[in-house]
Order: structure tokens, then C-alpha cells, then sequence
């Protein structure tokens, strides 16, 4: 109780303060003291009011020492603890570089397996970084948008490239509200002119301002406004990589002129780097009004960004309401019924197609990690024979358990840093490679590289690796058996029977990741080979193929029909040419589709017009491509602008629209315009694989582009030669710029290659999953290996004596390998089980092949049966022929 002195009481407020600062065990001593000196002394003399501030005083001045002393009562042992960490740590890091010093050999062999792993996980991963996770440096990317569109009625599936009208788009930027700065844009190729350098650019033909939908400011300069484009005002922005490449990164090139199919258009910006989209270098106005095209004119792109407030689900109600109330305003349009409108980000729609292979191929490089972990860890229990005496001393001393653990650990997770500097090396070379061979592949999105987000996987692959392997013998060595140990010295002590278990256990789980990696690599190998076998219904073989756009600005219909005559006379004439032909596209390259129709039949199923490729082609044409003529006759030289128009249809359109097969004589109109003339089909030509060799022949029909050469002002053409293709490209550069010499070719290569280029992400999935398994399967024998080995070593006084008691060095040696083969039984069924999930994931990637393909699963089975056969053997070979005399001396 606190003295009352002439009614006097020490402030309350200062009292709960000392209180809260002081430690609770001096709280009231200070308080006891502190009052004392109040009641007794201070008041008397100085009177209440500043009695109090006195005490008010005395309780601030105490505050920062009772904070230091609270401070460093409650730090003190914690910085200890800490500095006693960071010490063993270090002390833990400076034994493991003792111990790679006395084992060289096996740090060597642990640190180029798991390099190897975590550089292969590297390489897939910035892969997958660089083409589905962050394809596109645009900020906000989750709001980036593009919308899809779907017919149910005609059969046509979600789709975001050149399937919209003008008049759709406008509808979406005038009538949804949740989207902001829509632009539209179309794609071609424009000749361009700078200084005395002419080039085609694939350009993109905008309607808005793209860099406000992109949400990011040019690198250079500015973008264009919604008012230029509709204008046809002469203003273009250049990609990044072609200001670096054509221009030489001139800083002042924003300002300068350039010429765009023969006019003048000044540079308003340049392009950031990697925000190209389906690789357009040039964006020029569209330069007219979206009212001038019909609403059946669906060439366009949609994107758009969410606006600010609004969610992904409100912007798809939003559009499926738009499309209910156009499907009402255009009833007499039938391909509106159940018209589907749909959001996607703009990274989604893109990388799509792509994603199941990536995803594939990332679970299966990091099945190879797996499979390195549980290899090093055999390795390590293996070792851990070696140094159960050492761990048992050091418990003697009284080291702890978890003392043990930690150290091990930090050697497991020492050793994978160093391996995942090695690894990052070698994907530093195989990103590149993997960089140059993608390069190849048209509209793939974003790019590959070594950035600082596969870096920070890579450290982390490292770590969880050595957490992985290191955890198992870690806590298996840790037990410090002393008594056991520390009597015995020979390698059947006690433990090795524990270490056995583990290790093949762990051999059950390689073999089971591998298992499942060798039936993927089966599958996309067989599925790969049948494709690759596939008949393309001509002959791609000696094919050269290039384009030419000439400009409207010089060339109408006429002009661009001579052009091309002319061109493909004196191709023709150069030496070892022996056809030449031209074509607005070419098998595998088709984007041409139409809506076609006969006089006898104009209408096909539920009312709908049906659809068929539609190909501008030459004479010369089906020649070049060794194209056979089943019916009929061929464009002749006769078919030339003013005379009958005529058409070849491929067999597939026969089935089509000709079901009773009376092609020859009758007519097809080519689009749902009923002013649009009728061609009379004077012949029938085989089916081509014209949409991609894992595509049935799609139905079409060739115009003879003699005929109608105003349709299209670019043309691929087609040389077939006798001597090696690309050795005529010098002629045929030099008859181009004999008949105009600002033309320029483009585009340019086999038709082979082309063939290629269009199974590439088939064939690189097949190649990268096939190497992977064989690294696989080479683990996995290297695990099978080592334990039979482990077992032969832990039991050699046991088969010494049976050996001794009469046991024959083949029952000794089945017995080894009969006991070897056990965890890979177990490993194998869980494989094949795992094999055949896989294969459903893996559905979209194959071509006339199961996911349980019984030849597949049985060749793979047989290869690994035959490769674990192999492994046991050997060291159960060396077992069935121990001395015994040698054997028993161990004990």
C-alpha cells in the first residue's frame, strides 16, 4: 500500500508506465523505492504539483536503460545462438570441402549427374518461361484480353486469329462496357523502301491505338491515335528487332521516312523489345472505316483491356449477352445461331496450342531430377558404410542428433550448389541452342533465355535437389548406432542390412519414373514415325518455294497476272528448273477458307453454306508439287482473264459437294455473296494433307489465278528442280530483278522444310522426352548397379560361406540377381501405372497412337527388363566367383 502523505498520490499514469518498461520481477522494487523517495522526502519539500513532475521525470530517465537492459537480457542469448549457428554452418561448409577433398571421385561423379539433371531442368524450364508463363513483356497482363469466337451451327471451334468483321468489332468497342481501348487489326505483307534497300515486312493494318490496349509506351516515339487510323493517315511504327537489324538502332529514327508499297509513311515509333505480335514488323492504319467491309468479312483480331473495376466473368457475360441480341438482329444470318463470343488473355489464347507439350516436358525433366536425387542417394547410403564409424564417434563425444543431421545436409546441399553452377553453365549453351532451333517456328510466342527468373529456379532446383537426396541418408547415418559400430569393422555390420532396404527402395522409384518416361518417349517416338510416314498426297522432295507481294499502288489485276507469267517463263528456263508453278498457298501453309456453293445443291445440312479451302493457283501449279490429276483436265493456257471461268476441285470436295460424284461440268461459286460468279470444274486432282499432315484433306478448290489475278496480289512460287533447291535462288533473285527490281523475295524455303516446320513442336516433344528417357533409363541401370553391388559388398561373408557349404556359382548368382530384380518388379508396376495416366495427359500430342499402345508398352518393357537384367548380372557375376577362403578372413 502506497504511503499517503498529506493526501499526496504519485501520478497513476507514470506508474503503469515504469510498470509496462520494468521486467516484472524488479517492477516492484522501483516502485517501492520510487514512492518511498516521493511520500517521504520530495513532497515535503517541494510541494504536490511539482512533487509530481518530479516523478514524471524520474520515470522518463529510467525508460532508456530499462530499455537496454531488456534489450540486451532478451537479445543477448538469441545473438549467441545466432553467431553459434552462423559458426557451425561455417564449420559444417569447410568440412564438406574436406570431405569432396578425401573423396574426389564420387563428388566428382555426384556433382555431373545432378549438373546435368538440374542444367536439363534449366534449359525446360526457361522454355516454358519464355513460351507459356511470361511469353509477353505487357504490364498487367491478367487484364490484357482478346476475344474468341465460335459457331456451333457450322462446327467451327473457339477461335482467335482473322475470325471477326469489322462490324463485330465495333460492336464489342461501342456495346461492352468492361473492356476499354478495343483495337482491331489485320495481317499481310508490304514492301518496304529505305534509302537504296527494299524489304517485305509482315505488317499489321490497325484500327485504335495498340499501344493503349498493350498498356506500355513505345520504346521510341508515340503510337497511333484512333483517328489516324481510320485517315489512312501515312504514319508507321517499326518493330524493335527491325530497328536494330535494317536500321542499325538509329536513336533519331523517329521522324524519318520510309516507303510503304511505293508511298511515304513517317516513323512515329519504335516497338518494345519482345512485343511483336504473330511477328509483325510494321503497324500501318487500316485507312478506312470498319463501315466500308461487310459483315461477313471476318479477317480481324480483337484486343482489348479489362477496364478498371470490372472482373474476366463480367466481360464474358457481357458478350454472351452481345451475341444473343446479334444472333436476334440477324436472324437471316444462320451462322449466328449460338454465335459464342469469349475472353481470353491475350497470353492464353496464344499459348494454348503449346502448353501441353511444354507442361509435358517439364514433368519430365523433373521426373530426370527425381531420378538423379534418388541416384545420388544410393550413392550416398553406399557411402555412408564408410562412415557410420565416424558418426558414432562424434555421437560418443555427444554431438546431437539433429547436430548430425544438419551437418549432413549442408555437405547434400553444398554439393548441389556447385552442381546447379555447373548446370546453369551448360544451359546457358543448351537455351541458346534450344533459342536458334525455336527461331524456326512461325508465330511462336515470346522467346527463350537465360533471365533472372530461370536463374532463381535453378538455385532453387539446386537446393530442393540436395534437400532430396541428402534427407534420407542424412537421418539414416545420424542414428549413431555406438555400441554396434564401434565393435565391429567389417562391412556386414550391423546397419547394412537398413541401408539395403533403403537403397532399393529407391531403386523401385527410379524405376518407376523411368518407366513412365520410357512409355511417353515410346509413344511420341511411334507417333512421330507414323507422321513422318504419312503420305502428303505429293511430292514435297526438290521444291523450292518463295513469295512475292507486288503493291496495288503499281500492279492491278492485269500487271500482276503478266508479272508472274513472265516469272515463271524465265524461271523455267534456267537450268536444272523442271517445273514452275504459282499458288496463294501451298500445303502444310493454308489460311484461305471460304464458303462455296453448287447450282444443284447451294445449301448442305441444317441450311448452312458449306466450307472449302480456296486456293489461287497456275497452270504450272499441280506440277510443281507433283499434284496427280484423277478426272478431268488441268488449267490450260487457254483459261486466261475474259475467257469461261474454271475451277479444279481436290477429291475431298467432290465428297463434299458432289456426292453423287458428278463433278466434271457443273459449277461452284466461291462465297456466300449470291453476285459472286460461278466457276465450271474441268477437273478432279488426289487430296493433299492441306491443313497439316495430322489433318484429313480438307475439301478445295483452285481458281485459275490467270482468271482472276486481281483477287490476290501475293504469291508463292514453286520450283521443282533436279539439282539441290536452294542453288537456283541466285537465278531466280536475278529474273525477278530483271522484271522489277524493287521486288523482293521472301519466305524462302523448301517445300520440305515447310512440311517440317509443321510437326516441329511434335517432333521437338519426341526428340526432348526420347533424350530425357534414355537419361532415364541410364540412371536407373547405374541404381540397379550400385545396389547389387551394395548388397554383394554388405553379405560377402554370407556368400562366402555358402559358397564354402557347396552353393554353386549359378544358384549364387540367381539368387543375386533374383533378389536385384525384386524392387524393380515393384518400381516397374507402379511405372506402368503411372505410364498409362501420362498417356491420357499426353492424348493431344499423338498421332494414330494410343496411350496404351500394347506394341509400345511391350518394346519399352522389353528394353528395360533387358537393361536391369544387365545391371544386376554383372555384379552378381563378380559375387559367384568370391574366394570363399577370402570372404570369411573379412569377419
Amino acid at each position: 500500500m502506497i504511503d499517503r502523505v498529506q493526501g499526496v498520490r504519485p501520478p497513476r499514469a507514470s506508474r503503469v508506465i515504469l510498470r509496462i518498461f520494468a521486467r516484472v520481477r524488479h517492477s516492484e522494487a522501483l516502485l517501492g523505492d520510487l514512492d518511498e523517495e516521493f511520500t517521504q522526502h520530495i513532497v515535503p519539500a517541494r510541494g504536490p504539483r511539482r512533487a509530481r513532475m518530479w516523478y514524471r521525470r524520474q520515470v522518463a530517465g529510467s525508460i532508456p536503460p530499462l530499455l537496454r537492459a531488456a534489450v540486451d537480457s532478451r537479445r543477448g542469448p538469441t545473438e549467441d545462438r545466432r553467431d553459434n549457428l552462423m559458426q557451425s554452418f561455417f564449420q559444417d561448409v569447410r568440412y564438406s570441402l574436406r570431405g569432396v577433398k578425401r573423396n574426389p571421385g564420387l563428388a566428382a561423379v555426384i556433382i555431373v549427374t545432378l549438373a546435368l539433371g538440374i542444367g536439363a531442368n534449366t534449359i525446360l524450364y526457361s522454355v516454358v518461361d519464355g513460351l507459356v508463363l511470361n511469353p509477353f513483356p505487357f504490364p498487367d497482363e491478367e487484364r490484357l484480353i482478346t476475344v474468341g469466337t465460335e459457331y456451333p451451327k457450322l462446327g467451327a471451334p473457339l477461335n482467335f486469329v482473322e475470325h471477326m468483321s469489322p462490324a463485330e468489332f465495333e460492336d464489342i468497342r461501342d456495346g461492352v462496357a468492361s473492356l476499354e481501348h478495343v483495337v482491331a487489326w489485320d495481317m499481310g505483307n508490304r514492301q518496304v523502301a529505305w534509302g537504296e534497300l527494299t524489304d517485305n515486312f509482315f505488317t499489321g493494318f490497325w484500327w485504335g491505338n495498340a499501344f493503349d490496349a498493350l498498356g506500355m509506351a513505345p520504346f521510341l516515339g508515340r503510337g497511333m491515335t484512333l483517328e489516324e487510323t481510320i485517315a489512312g493517315d501515312p504514319v508507321a511504327v517499326v518493330s524493335h528487332r527491325v530497328w536494330q537489324a535494317r536500321f542499325g538502332a538509329d536513336p533519331d529514327l523517329v521522324g524519318k521516312t520510309l516507303g510503304v508499297n511505293g508511298n511515304p509513311y513517317t516513323i512515329i515509333g519504335v516497338m518494345r523489345p519482345g512485343s511483336e505480335l504473330y511477328g509483325l514488323d510494321l503497324w500501318i492504319p487500316m485507312g478506312v472505316s470498319p463501315e466500308v467491309f461487310p459483315r461477313q468479312r471476318r479477317q480481324f483480331q480483337i484486343l482489348a483491356r479489362i477496364g478498371d473495376g470490372y472482373s474476366h466473368e463480367q466481360v464474358n457475360a457481357e458478350l454472351e449477352v452481345l451475341a444473343r441480341r446479334t444472333e436476334l438482329a440477324y436472324a437471316d444470318m444462320p451462322e449466328y445461331e449460338g454465335w459464342r463470343l469469349r475472353a481470353e488473355t491475350w497470353t492464353e489464347a496464344n499459348v494454348r496450342a503449346i502448353k501441353p507439350a511444354a507442361y509435358v516436358l517439364l514433368g519430365a525433366v523433373l521426373f530426370v531430377l527425381l531420378i538423379v536425387c534418388s541416384n545420388v542417394a544410393s550413392l550416398l547410403l553406399a557411402r555412408s558404410t564408410q562412415r557410420r564409424r565416424e558418426m558414432a564417434v562424434r555421437t560418443a563425444v555427444g554431438a546431437a542428433r539433429g547436430r548430425l543431421v544438419r551437418q549432413l545436409l549442408t555437405e547434400s546441399v553444398s554439393l548441389a550448389l556447385v552442381s546447379g553452377l555447373v548446370g546453369i553453365l551448360l544451359a546457358y549453351v543448351g537455351t541458346s541452342a534450344v533459342a536458334d532451333i525455336l527461331a524456326g517456328v512461325p508465330f511462336l510466342p515470346g522467346s527463350v533465355e537465360l533471365n533472372v527468373r530461370v536463374l532463381v529456379f535453378a538455385v532453387i532446383a539446386s537446393v530442393t535437389a540436395g534437400v532430396l537426396f541428402g534427407i534420407l541418408p542424412a537421418v539414416r547415418d545420424s542414428r549413431g548406432e555406438i555400441h554396434g559400430t564401434l565393435k565391429s569393422e567389417g562391412l556386414s555390420s550391423t546397419g547394412s542390412g537398413g541401408r539395403l532396404r533403403l537403397q532399393r527402395a529407391l531403386v523401385s522409384v527410379e524405376v518407376a519414373l523411368a518407366l513412365i518416361l520410357l512409355v511417353g518417349g515410346g509413344l511420341l517416338i511411334n507417333s512421330f514415325s507414323r507422321l513422318t510416314r504419312v503420305d502428303p498426297g505429293f511430292d514435297p522432295e526438290s521444291v523450292m518455294s518463295m513469295r512475292i507481294t507486288l503493291p496495288w499502288e503499281d500492279y492491278d489485276g492485269p500487271a500482276i497476272a503478266a508479272f508472274f507469267q513472265t516469272l515463271e517463263e524465265q524461271v523455267e528456263a534456267i537450268p536444272g528448273v523442271e517445273a514452275v508453278g504459282r499458288g496463294a498457298q501451298f500445303p502444310p501453309i493454308a489460311f484461305a477458307f471460304r464458303r462455296v456453293a453448287t447450282e444443284n445443291q447451294q445449301v448442305v445440312g441444317e441450311g448452312q453454306l458449306p466450307t472449302a479451302m480456296t486456293t489461287l493457283a497456275s497452270p504450272g501449279y499441280f506440277d510443281a508439287l507433283g499434284i496427280p490429276l484423277k478426272q478431268g483436265r488441268n488449267f490450260s493456257d487457254t483459261d486466261v482473264e475474259g475467257s469461261p471461268l474454271v475451277a479444279v476441285i481436290n477429291e475431298s470436295a467432290v465428297d463434299l459437294l458432289f456426292p453423287d460424284g458428278n463433278a466434271i461440268g457443273s459449277r461452284v461459286r466461291v462465297g456466300e455473296d449470291a453476285d459472286e460468279p460461278w466457276f465450271e470444274v474441268v477437273g478432279i486432282v488426289g487430296n493433299t494433307l492441306n491443313n497439316g499432315l495430322d489433318q484429313v484433306a480438307f475439301p478445295e478448290v483452285f481458281a485459275n489465278h490467270r482468271q482472276v489475278s486481281g483477287w490476290s496480289n501475293q504469291m508463292f512460287v514453286l520450283v521443282r528442280t533436279s539439282v539441290e533447291p536452294y542453288s537456283i535462288l541466285p537465278a531466280v533473285r536475278s529474273v525477278v530483278q530483271s522484271i522489277d527490281p524493287d521486288q523482293p523475295l521472301y519466305r524462302i524455303q523448301t517445300v520440305s522444310e515447310a512440311l517440317a516446320g509443321s510437326v516441329a513442336p511434335r517432333r521437338v516433344a519426341a526428340g526432348a522426352l526420347s533424350i530425357f528417357a534414355a537419361f532415364a533409363l541410364i540412371l536407373a541401370a547405374v541404381g540397379i548397379f550400385a545396389v547389387v553391388s551394395f548388397a554383394v559388398g554388405a553379405r560377402t561373408r554370407e556368400i562366402g560361406l555358402r559358397v564354402a557349404l557347396g552353393a554353386g556359382t549359378g544358384q549364387v548368382r540367381a539368387m543375386m540377381i533374383r533378389q536385384a530384380l525384386v524392387p524393380v518388379a515393384i518400381g516397374a508396376l507402379v511405372g506402368l501405372g503411372g505410364a498409362l495416366a501420362l498417356s491420357r495427359l499426353m492424348a493431344g500430342l499423338l498421332f494414330e497412337v494410343r496411350g496404351t499402345d500394347p506394341l509400345t508398352i511391350a518394346l519399352v518393357a522389353a528394353l528395360f527388363g533387358f537393361v536391369a537384367l544387365v545391371a544386376s548380372y554383372l555384379p552378381a557375376r563378380r559375387a559367384s566367383r568370391l574366394d570363399p577362403v577370402e570372404a570369411l578372413r573379412l569377419d
